[in-house]
């Protein structure tokens, strides 16, 4: 698997719009949202909200099968689920559609 971690700005007054989809994510969207993961080939995601002086970022970590074909899978899928995230979470984010990020610069990656 591959790492990815990715930090997106939220645009202000939509933390609590993002923290109630992230909650129909693990409530009524969850079969979905797994569904969504394996066909995307995430095997682990980890989401965090981090408050910044600036405003509010979210910091994602992932693990992934191939980082390039990630959005791909999920357009092909074309799924109830990516059809939500594309219309109500991606504009939370001040994304448009299933557009990926540029990609990180990674500087380090230590394991013991």
């Amino acid at each position: 698997m591959i790492a990815k971690v990715s930090v997106m700005p939220v645009p202000a007054g939509n933390t609590e719009a993002l923290r109630k989809a992230f909650e129909e994510m693990e409530g009524p969207r969850k079969e979905q949202c797994i569904a969504n993961r394996h066909v995307m080939g995430t095997t682990r995601e980890f989401v965090c909200l981090q408050h910044m002086p600036q405003g509010d970022v979210v910091v994602v970590y992932e693990e992934i099968d191939d980082p390039t074909k990630t959005m791909e899978r999920m357009i092909d899928s074309d799924s109830e689920y990516a059809r939500w995230i594309v219309n109500h979470v991606m504009p939370l984010l001040g994304v448009g559609g299933l557009q990926s990020l540029p990609p990180s610069e990674v500087l380090a990656d230590w394991r013991a």
